[in-house]
């Protein structure tokens, strides 16, 4: 007992002795690395049919780890094309017999989750007893008011001996309807009235429901007036004079009569009556012309071509004209060139490019001005070793042919925004007549010369490329005749666009800049930018574009936008 008193005893003192005496600091202790979680959002169990098909399983993943990547294991072969992405795709195929069942099981790191498939077995579709009638034809069938053979084409799928298939329209015009194998002829007769027709052919086969099979005719349209012309086209002397063309017209308009009128001041007197069409030509002292005669009859108008030769006409050349279908203007050279480009269109060749480089003497204007422009006064421009891409005949084909010579008057109608070219030009052994009033894309023919625009309706902004080092955004703009387009290039290769001010680079971009190849395009014609900045703002999943640009030719371009990144872009 006196043992264990003094244990008893003595225990306080050994514990308050542990308590005073002198204890070690306890040390950090590294905290844990998190564990990946992988977390199944849909279904534990997919169903599918005998056909199989693409299924997906969605997922949430939980400490995602640098360097580690998803793995799939399935022990059946009818499933496969696992795809690793936003979600998990894999592909079933089609089951050619009993029903199926596999496991899924996808890993990430530490972390898994399992999935389970189902396939239905295929079900053999019992074979029908009762006949069917198949229609493999088109059902309407449609005809013009002109009207034709038909065929319906059918099949009859557990035919009963001995039953026939008949068939029997419902309208007079749907004649001669004859029931051969597998196919029905009929023929639809012409529509003599200004009404569209519909009608329809019934298929019986013993007691089964009739067939209909629905055919619809157009209305009649008297057929269009043709204009025949001897000669086809005419050529007149420099001295002009009275001139005769005869025509006649197929599918004559009753009632109708033939109108002749001309643009062209030396062209006069013209009146087409009893298929004979006269005026008279003036005398031409200047370079091949031409000018188009417009023959108006009922709702219909047709062209008449004359050309006159000039009075230096030279036997050893070709005398040409051609008329004009589009143009467009490009400001080359320090803005003191304009190249328009006008285009013909060949039957054989297509279209043809033809490039006359006009020479002003102010320069960065918004379009041409009015007056004679030669290749005598240097005001156009030829195309020669030190100055290439100028004026060209043909420019864009096998057979191009540099300018010789050439003359032309230019009119601008600012109040119609037009411009008209007429001129000749020659190029080798061809003297070409060359005449234009319309639109030239390029041109601001507005006679605005404040550079004051603004421009508002942003349609998208793209990206345009990205690498492991880099990443070039592009952004558009429209405002009718007007196009932005600006390359925002960001190092780093992120799919964002960084928030910031980005400045036009006057010298080979570093960085994040707002890239040296960014332009201005007003009606095609492209101009660099000399000044400004795009401020690029993120606002919850889109972006904010505000902008502030003027280019070389001192039009500043004011506006934002906010929306979303197109063309496989990433959104903030």
């Amino acid at each position: 007992m006196k043992k264990l008193f003094f244990l008893l005893f003595a225990l306080p003192l050994f514990a308050a002795c542990t308590e005073t005496g002198n204890e070690p600091e306890p040390q950090p202790q590294p905290e844990p690395e998190k564990k990946a979680q992988l977390i199944l959002t849909s279904n534990e169990v997919m169903n599918f049919n005998a056909e199989g098909g693409q299924g997906l399983i969605d997922y949430t993943l939980v400490n995602a780890k640098e360097g580690v990547e998803f793995a799939s294991e399935c022990e059946a072969d009818w499933i496969s094309d696992f795809v690793f992405g936003e979600d998990i795709t894999f592909v079933v195929a089609e089951n050619e017999g009993e029903a199926r069942e596999a496991q899924i099981v996808i890993t990430y790191a530490e972390a898994s989750m399992e999935v389970t498939v189902k396939q239905a077995a295929k079900t053999e579709e019992p074979e029908p007893t009762a006949p069917i009638i198949v229609i493999s034809s088109e059902n309407p069938m449609e005809f013009d008011m002109n009207g034709g053979i038909g065929t319906i084409e059918y099949t009859i799928e557990n035919p009963i001996a001995g039953v026939s298939l008949t068939a029997k329209a419902d309208a007079a015009w749907i004649a001669q309807t004859t029931v051969q194998a597998e196919k029905i002829i009929f023929q639809v007769l012409a529509n003599e009235v200004e009404e569209a027709r519909e009608g329809k052919i019934t298929l019986t086969y013993g007691m089964l429901e009739p067939v209909e099979v629905i055919v619809k005719q157009a209305a009649y349209a008297a057929p269009a007036p043709v204009f025949t012309f001897d000669p086809a086209t005419l050529e007149v002397s420099f001295e002009g004079g009275a001139q005769s063309v005869a025509y006649t017209i197929e599918n004559a308009i009753e009632g109708a009569e033939v109108v002749a009128t001309c643009e062209a001041a030396w062209v006069s007197n013209l009146v087409a009556t009893n298929g004979t069409l006269t005026f008279d030509v003036a005398a031409n002292e200047e370079s091949l012309r031409q000018a188009i005669i417009v023959l108006t009859y009922g709702d219909y108008a047709f062209e008449y071509v004359v050309k006159q030769l000039p009075a230096n006409y030279n036997p050893g050349l070709n005398y040409l004209a051609f008329t004009v279908v589009e143009a467009w203007a490009d400001l080359k050279e320090g803005g003191n060139v304009w190249n328009v480009t006008f285009v013909e269109h060949d039957e054989l060749l297509g279209d043809m490019q033809t490039v006359i480089s006009f020479y002003i003497e102010e320069a960065n204007v918004h379009s041409l001005v009015s007056g004679t422009y030669t290749t005598a006064e240097g005001t156009i421009l030829l195309n020669n070793a030190s100055r290439n891409g100028y004026s060209t005949y043909r420019a864009n084909a096998s057979l191009a042919t540099d300018i010789s010579d050439a003359s032309f008057v230019v009119a601008v109608d600012t109040e119609t925004q037009t411009i008209s070219f007429d001129g000749s030009f020659q190029a080798g052994n061809d003297i070409v007549a060359l005449s234009y009033t319309g639109a030239v894309r390029g041109m601001d023919l507005s006679g605005n010369t404040s550079n004051e625009v603004n421009c508002t309706e942003w349609k998208r902004f793209d990206k345009n490329y990205q690498d492991a080092t880099e990443c070039i955004f592009t952004g558009r703009s429209s405002d009718n005749a007007l196009e932005i387009m600006f390359h925002i290039q960001h190092s780093g290769g992120t799919k964002v666009i960084p928030a910031g001010t980005y400045e036009v680079a006057p010298f080979e971009p570093q960085g994040d800049v707002l890239a040296d190849t960014s332009t201005v395009t007003y009606n095609s014609v492209k101009d660099s930018f000399a000044s400004g900045s795009i401020t690029v703002t993120h606002l919850r999943g889109m972006y904010n574009f505000e902008f502030e640009i003027v280019d070389t030719l001192g039009r500043r371009f004011t506006g934002n936008y906010t929306g979303e990144l197109g063309n496989g872009g990433t959104n903030p």
